[in-house]
């Protein structure tokens, strides 16, 4: 069998589709801005608004026709060119390969997580191949009581679904590289065992039937180096989790389709939920240390797009695989817990700079570097043009003070600004903004299978201008918290490595006022400047204005999952998950409630008075050898644990305890001698 050969030549065609367009439409769009400016000649502030608003308007204009060819694509439901599927017959022959399937943790809920990994495990043995795939948990945790809480829930999801010798975990004590790190070690310990690797993350979870067709995709094609499956996002209930749910379900498909459509076979990687060809990975995606020191140097955080390029690099593809469904994750449950991670990916993402000129890459590859750091630099660009029309505005105005004749001077053709051109540039904008809402919706609609699952047409219909409404409001302030972001890289400010908030939790009004008061006031002081300039420029900024305004009631309110859970009980914002949800999602929702997890308080009491806490601890410590405890901090952890007065131990005595079994061992015979005197 020979796998389709990917075409230069079709994907050229469709590159100038989209990008050819999108650079036509960036031309007029600009052309139009300067002649609306320049009916007074242009003024210096003048032409920087026009330099940003091209950097601006172009950006819209890849989205818009991205999501165009997207709806192209979904429009004529017919698979993309150069990737090989199995025939009817291949299908259900079994798997020549070795898979695994790895999961990074790091300080995680193990309740979550395993139940996660259980369904999925099920749902691969459902499908009659698990012969062809090994479970991998790979602990980064630094917290003790996560790191002996990850031990017992993988001993009894072993024992529950008879995973032993299938299902491994690992914790690793130096955590060099973060999640890049932790996936390395694991390529170089165990990975060359198997012919292709699925990684997912702490909240992923898979139905099997994809984890085996991805498996058979890599085997009928050979060049393939990593497969993505798109993840939908599900499982959470406050508001703002439902309005990316809702989302992603109705317009993310349409620009992923976009994207696939002109990249093919040199699309993106996005770090989970996706399949790798392992001794490629290992061989050509090895990751380089940058010069210098965080934000820019140091370890790459975003490692996922580096991969993709030099597996690009290396001769083989990259596909972003939107036909394939049961890729499932969950998303951030607030509006502060969105910008938390997203000061992560802005850094990351902002690193790639300096690997844009990098030798050797596609140009596809570079192109993803800088709409990486595209994703990010708008906000800073819509606020310094933003920023620029006030700036210009108050520079005529002082022209026009200082010089009362200047206007006479230029004659009756300065006096007749272009109301029209400039709605009709704003018009178009616009639609081109919520074009990808639009064709989502359509989409939707014509699907009766899909409309009627999220609630009928009416109810689907008011979801989607309730979403647009609520988004349009946000978007202001996430404006506002990314130019932070990037401006704080830029300035050097590095981001910290945590866990990231995956439950819901109703946010304070007191947080909520602390983190959003600097929005507040930015809204304050532009409502103020344009009424200033004028009464009918404030209208125009009224979105703007009103989403600054209103961050602190708007972040309290979409955090609450009585909001989430009241839409849905009448039909808004639901998705058809939801409605008719996998058998994957539902096992994992059973099998969380059913095998939920005493927490651990305080792990070295639980080991030492745990007989198979205990046990399984040093079972663990003897089969993956670490390096040695601290000396300084075991001795001061001796002193307190086995003295005649117990004292409370610190998070790194407790670290250097767990990590020395002849301790461990030392205060449970000590704790059972006393128990029996």
């Amino acid at each position: 069998m020979h796998a389709h050969s990917f075409s230069p030549e079709s994907a050229g065609i469709r590159r100038l589709f989209v990008l050819g367009l999108a650079a036509v439409s960036t031309l007029v769009g600009t052309w139009e801005m300067h002649r609306l400016l320049s009916a007074r000649g242009t003024t210096v502030p003048e032409g920087v608004l026009l330099v940003l608003f091209a950097l601006c308007f172009g950006w819209i204009a890849l989205s818009f026709w991205t999501a165009v060819a997207g709806f192209l694509q979904l429009a004529v439901s017919k698979r993309l060119p150069g990737l090989r599927w199995p025939t009817a017959e291949e299908s259900t022959t079994r798997l020549t390969s070795r898979t695994s399937v790895v999961m990074p943790v790091h300080n995680e809920d193990p309740a979550s997580v395993f139940a996660n990994v259980q369904a999925t495990y099920e749902s691969v043995e459902a499908t009659g191949q698990l012969d062809a795939f090994d479970f991998y948990i790979l602990s980064d945790s630094t917290r003790p009581e996560a790191w002996i809480a990850e031990e017992l829930a993988w001993a009894d999801l072993c024992r529950r679904v008879g995973g032993q010798g299938r299902i491994f975990y690992r914790r690793r004590t130096d955590n060099t590289g973060k999640k890049a790190g932790n996936l390395q070690d694991f390529c170089e310990r165990w990975g060359r065992h198997y012919d292709f690797t699925i990684v997912l993350d702490a909240d992923s979870l898979m139905d099997g039937r994809t984890l085996v067709t991805m498996a058979r995709l890599m085997e009928l094609n050979p060049r393939a180096g990593i497969l993505q499956a798109p993840p939908l996002n599900v499982g959470r209930s406050t508001l703002f989790a439902r309005l990316q749910q809702f989302a992603g379900r109705v317009y993310g498909p349409v620009v992923a389709a976009g994207a696939a459509a002109w990249q093919l076979g040199e699309s993106n990687y996005w770090g989970h939920n996706a399949i790798i060809r392992t001794e490629a990975f290992i061989q050509h995606c090895g990751l380089p240390v940058l010069p210098g020191q965080q934000p820019f140097g140091g370890h790459i955080l975003s490692h996922d797009f580096v991969e993709a390029a030099l597996m690009r690099r290396a001769g083989y593809t990259v596909w972003l695989v939107t036909e394939l469904g049961g890729s499932f994750e969950q998303p951030p449950p607030s509006l502060l817990d969105y910008a938390q991670r997203d000061r992560r990916w802005c850094q990351g993402n902002l690193q790639h700079l300096s690997l844009v000129a990098a030798g050797g890459l596609h140009p596809i590859s570079r192109g993803h570097f800088l709409m990486g750091v595209m994703s990010y630099a708008a906000s800073p660009l819509w606020l310094l043009f933003l920023m620029s029309g006030l700036i210009a505005g108050l520079y005529d105005g002082w022209l026009s003070f200082s010089n009362p004749h200047l206007l006479e001077d230029l004659g009756p053709e300065a006096l007749a600004f272009d109301t029209t051109g400039a709605v009709r540039l704003f018009s178009v904008s616009m639609a081109m903004l919520f074009a990808p809402k639009c064709f989502g919706l359509l989409l939707a609609l014509a699907s009766s299978q899909d409309s009627a699952l999220m609630g009928g047409r009416i109810r689907l219909v008011l979801s989607v201008l309730l979403e647009s409404v609520l988004a349009t409001l946000m978007a202001p302030v996430m404006m506002l918290f990314q130019s932070h972001f990037v401006f704080g890289t830029l300035l050097g400010y590095k981001v910290t490595w945590s866990s990231q908030q995956r439950d819901d939790a109703d946010l304070p009004w007191s947080e909520a006022a602390r983190r959003h008061a600097a929005h507040t006031t930015v809204g304050v002081v532009l409502a103020a400047v344009a009424f200033f300039l004028s009464p009918g420029l404030l209208l125009w900024l009224s979105p703007v204005v009103a989403g600054l305004l209103l961050s602190i009631p708007l972040s309290v309110f979409t955090s609450r999952a009585s909001l989430g859970i009241w839409l849905e009980r009448r039909g808004l914002l639901v998705i058809p998950e939801e409605t008719e949800p996998p058998r994957v999602l539902e096992r994992a929702q059973e099998v969380a409630e059913e095998h939920a997890l005493e927490p651990v308080k305080d792990a070295v009491d639980h080991v030492i008075s745990d007989a198979k806490a205990h046990a399984l601890h040093l079972a663990l410590l003897e089969s993956q050898p670490s390096p040695a405890a601290v000396p300084m901090a075991l001795a001061s952890a001796r002193r307190k644990l086995l003295g005649d007065n117990v004292e409370p131990l610190s998070p790194p005595e407790k670290t250097a305890v767990l990590m020395d079994a002849h301790t461990l061992t030392e205060a449970r015979e000590r704790r059972l001698t006393l128990a029996v005197s």
